[in-house]
């Protein structure tokens, strides 16, 4: 009994301590990625497309928010 609940209390710290060193960094704000669109291009008045005038920037804006775009 006694090893059995040691096994398992040493698995579930190895899996808590798993769990958190694979979380990930909060996303930046959207101040953040507002001055990166401005910096690095995509700003809302650059379009991709006549009928679909912020394309670039909205895409821009969807993947920084979700921390794809590395700052």
């Amino acid at each position: 009994m006694f090893i059995k609940t040691t096994f398992a209390l040493a698995f579930a710290l190895v899996t808590a301590s798993g769990a958190l060193a694979a979380t990930k960094p909060p996303a930046p704000s959207f101040d953040t990625c507002l001055a990166l669109s401005f910096e690095r291009g995509p700003s809302p008045s650059q379009g991709g497309h006549s009928t679909k005038p912020y394309a670039h920037y909205n895409t821009f804006m969807r993947e920084c928010l979700e921390g794809k775009i590395p700052l």
